[in-house]
């Protein structure tokens, strides 16, 4: 098996270079930077069930299913959160509440990939098992934690000064950072 031209891996690579110069850039982001490490979360999300579904048994996909479902409900309340702080007139859920379910779903990925790391096999040479440690600790969880809490907090509070069409373009990223449901991810290949 060829682990450095292997899809997920390597769309998982690249994404945590492009999250890691975002932790080493200033505190002030921008909104796409910020929907940007909403998105990067939900690539890893699923990086991490095609994986399962193909390393996994039928009793380790249910648990993992449970564990991604749990994470995926949190990622989808930050989200609607700020979708509905960026609609004009409603008012969102607080800054803190995005704040703990933000917590929660990143303590949930975290868990659900490293149970899906233990499923990795070990080849000759090169281990997938290795390669995935190498994913989980290339960013550690309270960086993490910070680095998307602070792009939360920029969408929430900087949304009064945009206009009508970025606030819209914004919600539609939003949108489609939503993370798919566990069964309609496809196992890799």
């Amino acid at each position: 098996m060829k682990i450095a031209s292997s899809r997920p891996f390597a769309a998982l690579t690249v994404l945590l270079l492009l999250t890691g110069s975002l932790i080493a850039g200033p505190t002030a982001i921008s909104w796409p930077d910020a929907v940007g490490q909403i998105a990067g979360e939900r690539a890893k999300a699923e990086t991490c069930v095609m994986l399962m579904k193909k390393y996994g048994d039928p009793a380790q996909m249910a648990r993992g299913a449970i564990t991604y479902a749990n994470a995926k409900a949190d990622f989808d309340a930050v989200i609607a959160g700020l979708i509905v702080a960026l609609s004009a007139g409603q008012t969102p859920a607080s800054l803190s509440s995005l704040h703990e379910k933000l917590n929660g779903g990143v303590s949930g990925l975290s868990q659900f990939c490293g149970a899906v790391i233990d499923l990795l096999p070990t080849t000759a040479g090169q281990t997938e098992k290795g390669v995935g440690i190498d994913i989980l600790k290339a960013i550690p969880l309270e960086q993490l934690l910070k680095m998307l809490s602070e792009g939360v907090s920029a969408l929430y509070t900087n949304h009064r000064s945009d206009d009508a069409l970025t606030r819209k373009t914004i919600q539609t990223q939003l949108e489609s950072a939503r993370w798919p449901a566990f069964s309609e991810v496809k196992a890799d290949q």
